[in-house]
């Protein structure tokens, strides 16, 4: 692991946990909290407001449009197929949250249903169907829109934040 990322993140916490200690019951009120399971699949957590979502959109299209050189119209397109995909896959992702947080109830119950749990893990697998089929057609529409170069450089640019997406968590799991 990083031994520099590492310490950025227990000062991070150490933060937290210093903010948490100074306000009177904040310890005890976040150790007792218990997460809601319904709530886990309202929406959109964390710190980020929809203008902060748009704003990163933004810088996300502009790096996007540079590195692949893609003409205002094209980038035009190309955020049209990616709010679509993104506005259509919406609901489809809150249907998974709410089918895996079903799905794990009933394993972490010794005496539930065989029938009831394998019918839990059936709607999973349907809207993970679902999710891989919306996916595909979106990276299809970007295909036809994108040069050849242009969709070779895309497909190193996605590879290049999967990688980096996944080295973020690679000290988390050992």
């Amino acid at each position: 692991m990083n031994t520099e990322r590492g310490w950025g993140r227990w000062v991070w916490v150490a933060a937290v946990l210093g903010v948490l200690a100074t306000v009177p019951g904040g310890m005890a009120a976040w150790a007792q909290q218990a997460p809601d399971p319904a709530a886990r699949c309202a929406g959109p957590r964390g710190a980020l407001t929809p203008e902060d979502r748009e704003a990163i959109g933004r810088i996300f299209m502009n790096r996007t449009k540079e590195r692949l050189g893609l003409t205002e119209q094209q980038a035009e397109e190309v955020r049209a197929v990616l709010r679509a995909m993104r506005d259509d896959a919406r609901p489809d992702f809150q249907a998974m949250c709410e089918a895996r947080l079903e799905m794990r109830r009933l394993l972490e119950q010794q005496d539930s249903d065989p029938a009831a749990l394998k019918a839990a893990g059936d709607r999973v697998k349907a809207v993970m169907s679902k999710l891989v089929d919306r996916r595909l057609e979106a990276q299809i529409a970007l295909r036809s829109k994108l040069t050849a170069d242009q969709w070779a450089k895309w497909l190193e640019l996605r590879k290049e934040r999967g990688h980096r997406f996944m080295g973020r968590f690679r000290g988390l799991a050992s």
